[in-house]
């Protein structure tokens, strides 16, 4: 393959085609007026496939509600939340509230995938050109950049550049788009923020146990050879759509507002922990407990933010409990913060023996649905008495349920006495996923044998 920056374009769009995005060239979009950056035939369609008995005059509000959000800080949050729960209006019909979804998260299969190069967007007399954008329903929300893979002049940094220069161009364009990619021999994704004017940038990998190989350029490291080759599986239209709805959010903290979007790390960590979950759920593994051995800076925090929540809204789980157990006052705060500045359901604070008993024995001790961070020492043995109120309750409680979720931050250091024992107790039936820097393998304090599944030691002994 020659390479330059039309031969990366073909590449990308051969590439996306087969992961299944239709290949549709930017005249037939059905895009009457460039300032629009929605498809709104295809969001039409869209809105009437996936909803049921919806009314034409419903559908219009839902768009006049798109429409009519501002390219501001608050329209770009309220757009997010949109492409993540849908959009309520008032039924013409009926006049009774109504929820419109505009993106189909349970049935992937129900939406539209639209690749498409060289699309024209326009504010007044200011018009840009993008690469390549993806839409799904109509709605842009990938933008793809690229530079010649082996030009020296131009690289990635020059392709990310150029989509900030573009948000402050076209804003009406960018309070859809939620993804930016910059590629050239090397690429990297980033949130869409167009109110900042920096953003981090970050490298995709997949968990393919592949070596890397040096780039051609910068000395930066792909795993295929092939130009960007690594930044593709991103963007495969379950995923786009699963990182939408569970992997990018709005973080507000200290006055400033931002996204975060995942790294690969985060993604594949908290999808194992969603699968292992998913799986014993089903009956298809035993398994209810797992441990992510992580190192400093690779985002822990999130990673359980990301799992926790992407759990809470599964219909599979049917309302669960998630607890985050941490065994410091300074976590605890960390970690309340952290969740209270994104734009998620937000926690409850167990801050004594006496709020943790009342969780525990809430809806005729099956417990409370919901949230919650506290710390490890409230399971003291003050707790004895709920415990066995729990043991001689007729009903089912919240020793039995399975759609408990406990996450426990430095599980090193507190998963081996009493205080763990007692948990464990309460939440017999509970799924435990333990996070930790600094695994132990000590014959009574093991962390591996807390949370994991090692090959089982042979403990015989022979001679020679």
């Amino acid at each position: 393959m020659k390479l330059n920056e039309e031969a990366l374009e073909d590449y990308f769009m051969k590439e996306l085609r087969g992961m299944g995005w239709n290949d549709i060239p930017a005249a037939e979009l059905g895009r009457d007026d460039p300032e629009n950056p929605l498809i709104e035939s295809e969001l039409i369609d869209s809105i009437r496939r996936i909803n049921q008995y919806i009314e034409d005059d419903d559908i219009q509000q839902v768009i006049q509600e798109l429409r009519g959000k501002a390219a501001s800080i608050e329209g770009c949050k309220s757009i997010l939340e949109y492409l993540k729960n849908g959009v309520y209006i008032k039924s013409a019909t009926t006049g009774e509230p109504r929820k419109v979804k505009i993106l189909d998260h349970d049935t992937p299969s129900h939406n539209s995938f639209t690749a498409s190069r060289q699309v024209v967007f326009r504010r007044g007399d200011q018009t840009i050109r993008t690469d390549i954008m993806l839409f799904i329903n109509g709605i842009p929300l990938v933008n793809i950049e690229l530079k010649n893979p082996v030009g020296m002049s131009e690289t990635w940094a020059d392709a990310y550049r150029q989509i900030k220069d573009y948000e402050k161009t076209v804003p009406e364009l960018y309070k859809y788009v939620q993804m930016g990619v910059a590629a050239e021999d090397f690429a990297r994704y980033f949130p869409i923020v167009p109110w900042l004017d920096e953003v981090p940038t970050f490298e995709w990998r997949e968990t393919d146990g592949k070596l890397p190989q040096k780039s051609r350029k910068q000395g930066h490291e792909h795993h295929t050879g092939l130009p960007a080759a690594d930044i593709l599986p991103l963007l495969r239209p379950e995923r786009v759509l699963d990182f939408i709805r569970n992997y990018i959010y709005i973080r507000t903290e200290f006055g400033s507002t931002t996204k975060v979007i995942a790294r690969h790390m985060q993604y594949h960590a908290a999808e194992r922990i969603v699968e292992r979950v998913l799986r014993n759920i089903r009956g298809e593994d035993k398994r209810n407990r797992g441990l992510i051995w992580h190192w400093q800076g690779s985002g822990k925090t999130l990673t359980m933010i990301f799992a926790a929540s992407k759990l809470y809204r599964m219909k599979e789980l049917e309302n669960p409990t998630v607890f985050f157990i941490v065994d410091r006052r300074e976590l605890e705060e960390q970690l309340y913060a952290e969740l209270a500045a994104l734009e998620i359901h937000q926690p409850e604070r167990i801050e004594s023996i006496a709020e943790l008993k009342r969780t525990i024995a809430s809806d005729d001790y099956r417990g409370k649905r919901g949230l919650f961070i506290t710390l490890i020492q409230k399971f003291t043995d003050k707790l004895d008495d709920i415990t066995a109120e729990l043991r001689e309750h007729g009903g089912e409680t919240i020793m039995d349920r399975k759609n408990v979720i406990v996450f426990i931050d430095e599980a090193h250091r507190s998963q081996y006495g009493l205080l763990a024992a007692q948990m464990k107790d309460m939440l017999r039936s509970a799924f435990f996923f333990g996070f930790t820097g600094t695994p132990i393998s000590k014959r009574e304090r093991d962390t591996y044998d807390r949370f994991a599944y090692p090959p089982k030691r042979n403990t015989s002994t022979s001679t020679s």
